[in-house]
């Protein structure tokens, strides 16, 4: 037997007795868990689950819990309260969409009870979620939005108090689902094919569009 065939025998050899801890560390790095327990609740819209994963729940946003410099905004407390109600420590199931990581490391997921329910949609059923759709996350967008209109029509939560028209027009972006201030540097560079406008901000959000974060219309 030559060196050369010794050596190509070697190789295969090892790379066949690496094979089982190569497909095991692929298997534990396939992503985050389906079915997991809720340990802490961060705010209305993130939870902490018992393996230490931060989920932040898709589609929705609710109200910005007081920092040092600012109170907590209007039911954001609330909805807090809530999300503890209804999953702190109990069993949950996680089901995702086109992403699965935002920006800051935390599990994106849709989540549900085990009765079937998805808290993303009973909080915004409950007006202490607005629809914060995020494309190309959008597999339950028609659902969210159709929550969304059933808590503005009931005027609960989040919509008790009457929303007023600023401006004499507001200007929608398809692309994003973000409406804007007709001022709003945001609209400048606005492709005309995904300019949508609105008269009143009910008729964006009825849409499932969410206010700008920067010109707050």
């Amino acid at each position: 037997m030559s060196w050369r065939y010794r050596n190509a025998l070697l190789r295969v050899v090892l790379a066949l007795a690496l094979l089982p801890a190569w497909i095991w560390g692929c298997t534990r790095e396939a992503g985050p868990p389906t079915q997991a327990t809720v340990h802490q609740i961060i705010d209305g819209d993130t939870v902490v689950l018992s393996d230490g994963r931060r989920v932040r729940y898709v589609g929705m946003d609710t109200p910005e819990l007081g920092k040092k410099d600012r109170p907590p905004e209007f039911l954001a407390e609330t909805a807090r309260t809530e999300n503890a109600r209804l999953t702190l420590q109990k069993p949950v199931r996680l089901e995702f969409d086109a992403e699965r990581y935002d920006q800051y490391g935390r599990t994106l997921a849709y989540v549900f009870l085990e009765d079937g329910r998805m808290v993303n949609a009973e909080l915004v059923q409950a007006g202490l979620a607005r629809v914060y759709i995020i494309p190309p996350n959008v597999k339950y967008q028609q659902l969210l939005v159709e929550q969304q209109r059933q808590a503005m029509a009931a005027r609960v939560g989040l919509w008790e108090k009457p929303l007023h028209a600023e401006e004499p027009w507001y200007l929608g972006n398809a692309r994003t689902f973000r409406f804007h201030r007709p001022s709003c540097p945001a609209t400048k560079g606005m492709s005309p094919a995904n300019q949508v406008k609105f008269r009143h901000p009910r008729e964006a959000y009825e849409l499932g569009y969410s206010p700008c974060r920067n010109c707050r219309p």
